[in-house]
């Protein structure tokens, strides 16, 4: 902040005199904003002071809305900004014959703009996670939004507006879609936002909420597919390839299949799971903590996962449509489809590893000529598995079991592969 005013300081004095120059070398005021207008050294001096004059504005209504920011929030600022930069810059290629000084300020203005888009979705993701808000905090993030879908408003009437009076392509098609984004955008974050609120008046008791935020980001991701779609085929026919938004359209679509499975996922594993998920026992929760991990009350009544972890119902349903697995141990909540099979081989794993502690008596027996007619295969193979075990045991490749036992983990422990299960 320091620096911007010394910068700011030292470019409006420079302003200054360049004006004090023109004004009192020409004598009037014409000639003298002919020379302004004219001379390199006066246009790239009140081009300086344009950007630092927007500069200025923006962090004003920074710090009218926002306050301090956080440090979440300016590594987020960092993040986007080196990226966004890029994006513009392959945008100003495609539009290279509509370069002027007013399309860069346009561009520049876009750019901060958009700055302030990713610091209200910030401070509104703060916001949903913290127990207290003040009611200041309220009111400036809601006039904050409304400012913002104030300013996207603007830029895009008077995009769409220029547009319809020349009837041809041209820059105005890059900023109408993209402040048309930064609508939606915005009412997406607002409206997430009233769920919180909303939330927040029902005392935490809301369960559709996870329900319509989902649903809300489908709709957001889906819509903004579309106009990345048709914003593609407009700039493709009448300009060519538009490299600045085949990595949008890709986020933009992997989000959005992501969240098409996510949903298909979440029915299959809620549409049964009364049959799924048995009822705890009153002997599992009197051993359990009893205590819920998702709303941190204590359980009359629970659901039990496959790793054994108990939860409410309603808080089970509400966690599964974020995400799919334990929020204790994080395994997975439903296992894949081969999920028997590779159990299966876990547990024969364990079962050579088991045999690996014994592998030299059954080496011995072996090596004494014990009948292995009388012996299954089944037997056999074991038998077969734990004398190559003693084998690995001495070599380089694979630990000795007493490597483990030195450390606190005993040889029986090791999982497939020949490593511990914990």
């Amino acid at each position: 902040m320091m620096r911007l005013k010394t910068y700011a300081g030292l470019s409006l004095m420079a302003t200054l005199a360049i004006a004090y120059h023109a004004f009192n070398s020409r004598g009037q005021f014409y000639p003298a904003m002919v020379y302004l207008s004219t001379s390199k050294i006066s246009l790239v001096l009140l081009l300086n002071m344009g950007l630092v004059i927007m500069c200025v504005l923006w962090q004003l209504t920074k710090k009218v809305f926002l306050g301090n920011l956080r440090e979440a929030e300016v590594e987020r600022l960092n993040e986007q900004s080196w990226r966004e930069v890029m994006e513009i810059l392959f945008a100003i290629t495609i539009f290279r014959q509509d370069f002027s000084v007013t399309f860069l300020a346009m561009v520049t203005a876009l750019l901060l703009i958009k700055a302030l888009h990713w610091l209200a979705q910030k401070r509104v993701e703060y916001i949903e996670t913290t127990p207290t808000v003040t009611t200041l905090s309220h009111i400036r993030i809601v006039s904050f939004m409304g400012f913002l879908l104030l300013l996207d408003s603007i830029f895009l009437y008077s995009s769409l507006k220029h547009l319809i009076q020349t009837w041809q392509a041209s820059v105005s098609l890059f900023f109408a879609f993209e402040y048309m984004i930064l609508a939606t955008t915005t009412v997406s974050i607002f409206v997430k936002y009233v769920f919180y609120v909303t939330d927040i008046l029902m005392e935490g008791q809301w369960d559709k909420k996870p329900v319509f935020t989902f649903y809300l980001d489908l709709v957001r991701d889906l819509l903004h597919l579309s106009m990345y779609l048709c914003f593609f085929f407009v700039i493709f026919v009448n300009y060519g390839i538009p490299l600045h938004l085949i990595r949008e359209l890709y986020e933009t679509f992997r989000n959005f299949k992501a969240r098409i499975a996510d949903y298909i996922r979440y029915r299959k594993i809620t549409s049964n799971m009364n049959d799924r998920f048995p009822e705890a026992t009153s002997e599992e929760l009197n051993a359990s903590d009893a205590t819920c991990i998702i709303c941190r009350e204590e359980m009359t009544a629970a659901k039990k996962l496959i790793c054994g972890h108990l939860f409410h119902v309603h808080c089970l349903r509400s966690w599964l449509e974020r995400q799919h697995t334990c929020p204790t141990c994080r395994a997975l909540v439903v296992p894949p489809e081969n999920g028997t099979t590779v159990a299966g081989g876990q547990q024969g794993s364990q079962s050579d590893g088991h045999q690996q502690g014994t592998g030299s008596t059954g080496q011995t027996e072996l090596g004494n000529g014990v009948a292995t007619d009388s012996l299954s295969r089944h037997q056999a193979r074991l038998q077969a598995a734990a004398a190559a075990a003693s084998i690995y045991e001495k070599s380089y490749v694979y630990p000795p079991a007493t490597s483990f036992v030195r450390y606190g983990v005993h040889a029986r422990t090791l999982g497939p592969f020949g490593f511990a299960s914990f």
